[in-house]
């Protein structure tokens, strides 16, 4: 079997353009976004096995929101009175290459099938609302004043957290997992 990734650094050509900006085009009025450095991208085929980290101190080293692919169909919200479509809201801690997925972040259909930029609700009913309600505690605010970027940039400074193992119903397996949620920060 070969290997097609083998001699993908023969076929990079030494002067290339950035890739299309397809987050602008997507976002209605959203701001540019960044060309993807492929460099680093991971060597292995796929996320390493979760660990159960409770009851550890973990360094937040990142989050990312990932916008859904445009062939993604558009679903209704619980009112059926707009379209939407779930990102997928990402945390990398600093032990052993884990992560965990967050549920609950979304965009909203805008003319011509472009995106509004991601929301959380503030009612703290899902996974990414209850994770703004720990940082809206810990920084003694109302939940509502509280900002997706601030939010985000705060992820994105390598705050220290405990992790506490919680289990969910997987919606497409239907089975439990357990994940490594966050359970203060510190």
């Amino acid at each position: 079997m070969t290997n097609e990734f083998e001699n993908i650094e023969d076929e990079v050509p030494k002067e290339f353009s950035d890739m299309p900006n397809t987050q602008d085009a997507m976002i209605d009025s959203g701001s540019p976004g960044t060309a993807y450095d492929w460099s680093k991208a991971p060597e292995g085929a796929k996320a390493p096995p979760r660990e159960d980290l409770n009851g550890k101190t973990v360094t937040i080293k990142k989050a990312d929101i990932i916008l859904p692919p445009t062939d993604r169909p558009w679903s209704k919200t619980k009112k059926g009175d707009k379209d939407v479509k779930y990102c997928s809201f990402i945390l990398y801690y600093d032990i052993d290459g884990q992560q965990e997925f967050f549920s609950g972040i979304r965009v909203f259909k805008r003319d011509n099938n472009k995106y509004s930029h991601p929301t959380i609700t503030k009612d703290r009913n899902n996974q990414a609302s209850q994770l703004l309600g720990l940082y809206s505690d810990f920084k003694k605010k109302d939940i509502n004043e509280v900002s997706l970027r601030e939010f985000m940039g705060f992820l994105n400074s390598q705050p220290k957290a405990l992790i506490k193992s919680v289990e969910f119903e997987n919606p497409e397996s239907k089975k439990m997992v357990t994940k490594n949620m966050i359970e203060k920060f510190l």
